[in-house]
């Protein structure tokens, strides 16, 4: 069709074909399928002046602004041109040109926005803010960028003040946006592939004390919690400490937890939702909501022991008592899902008044975890109950030894009988003196 064109033989507008290629499929993308908002006009200077609003979803930015031309004809092909390569994911080279790292990755951002998750966009959000938008890489125009642009900027990320996993995190983020600008011929060629990290550079990871809770420990809060309560109605929520431990859950998907997925005939429990937190960059807002797990392993059903069944009771039995009335298992006072936040510091309060030091909530997985593996309850059921996908991570990251001293010094004391040897009775009775 194009050598037709040239010829001479069809004589096309090459802008009219321009348009038709940015298209997929006639049968994709039809003219009937883009509404046109409402089109106004104003006086500017002599002339009037022709405009409307691209919404989101057509917009090449992806914000709403105005598209004006000097005629409501001109405005409209405007706004199909803007629409088209939007939908297409082409872009106007002449307008991006000249973009900047930053620009390219804010641009990225905006387009993956509706195929990430909102927590993990608010995540890479952050990075970007942080590291790429104004740094002196961030302000250097992507089609100038080599590969020693990008070698500089990772050399100034391994500076000992960042770990190395969140390094890998930035670099992968800047090489997908510059994938997608070498698919719109914005970039001609992603450098950042060919970066390689130097760990030794990197922060070192804090090792933080990972324990459980011990048996006093629990044993100590479980009559706190019925005589605050019960006394001067106090820790309302304090349960959920139990429930956890009972479990194996995540605060995220106890919080999101509704009373319709619980089963107490059958004993089981659902979980097909989690809380997520995120920031909501357009507003610079804290946004808690519900969401989907965390992966495919993490629906599941589980089953509801009886450590767990009387604390849910108890759960239950409260609420019922404060007059609130909620389908959450954990509700706020508004009968809202309470945000994570919240409950911590009522964790920590409750704690801090037991006389019992706090640790935090992903302390009661480990205990569960741990708990079921000491008492011989297979590793595969384990990693399927807390919705793991691999084994590994609940053996490895997980389960944490308890401190039974005593359980562990008889043991020993039992396994190493074959090795028994008769020192003679004065000497073995000087030997303990």
């Amino acid at each position: 069709m194009l050598n037709l064109i040239k010829s001479g033989i069809i004589n096309i507008d090459l802008e009219d074909v321009a348009d038709v290629l940015l298209c997929k499929t006639q049968e994709e993308i039809t003219m009937s399928e883009i509404m046109i908002p409402k089109i106004n006009s104003r006086q500017k200077g002599l002339q009037i002046q022709f405009y409307t609003t691209i919404p989101t979803k057509y917009s090449e930015t992806g914000k709403r602004h105005q598209i004006t031309g000097a005629s409501e004809d001109e405005v409209k092909k405007k706004f199909r041109k803007e629409a088209r390569r939007t939908i297409t994911g082409q872009v106007d080279l002449e307008k991006h040109k000249n973009d900047t790292v930053a620009q390219v990755v804010e641009m990225f951002l905006e387009f993956a926005k509706g195929d990430l998750k909102k927590q993990t966009h608010s995540r890479y959000y952050r990075a970007y803010v942080n590291y790429v938008k104004d740094s002196n890489f961030g302000k250097i125009p992507a089609r100038k960028i080599k590969k020693y642009h990008c070698d500089d900027f990772i050399r100034t990320l391994t500076n000992g003040t960042i770990v190395y996993s969140y390094v890998c995190q930035i670099k992968c983020i800047v090489s997908q946006a510059f994938d997608y600008a070498c698919d719109r011929e914005i970039m001609s060629w992603n450098f950042m592939r060919k970066v390689k990290i130097n760990e030794d550079r990197c922060k070192e990871h804090e090792d933080k004390e990972l324990g459980v809770w011990e048996d006093d420990e629990i044993n100590a809060l479980q009559s706190s919690s019925m005589n605050c309560w019960n006394k001067c109605r106090k820790y309302r929520n304090s349960p959920a400490l139990f429930i956890l431990c009972g479990t194996g859950l995540r605060l995220g998907e106890l919080l999101a937890l509704k009373w319709s997925k619980v089963d107490f005939e059958r004993r089981t429990i659902k979980i097909e939702r989690t809380q997520t937190e995120y920031t909501d960059y357009d507003t610079n807002s804290k946004i808690y909501e519900e969401s989907t797990p965390k992966n495919k392993t993490s629906r599941r059903t589980i089953v509801i022991n009886d450590f767990t069944y009387k604390w849910l009771m108890e759960q239950k039995r409260r609420t019922k008592q404060a007059g609130i009335e909620s389908e959450y298992v954990i509700p706020a006072n508004s009968g809202n899902m309470v945000k994570e936040s919240n409950i911590t510091s009522t964790f920590k309060a409750f704690c801090n008044n037991a006389g019992v030091e706090y640790k935090p909530s992903h302390t009661c997985r480990r205990s569960y975890v741990t708990n079921c593996l000491d008492k011989g309850m297979k590793l595969a059921l384990v990693s399927k109950n807390v919705g793991h996908k691999n084994k590994s991570t609940t053996l490895n990251t997980y389960y944490k030894c308890k401190n039974d001293y005593e359980d562990n010094l008889a043991i020993q004391n039992e396994i190493f009988k074959i090795y028994d040897f008769d020192f003679g009775g004065e000497q073995v009775e000087a030997m303990f003196a």
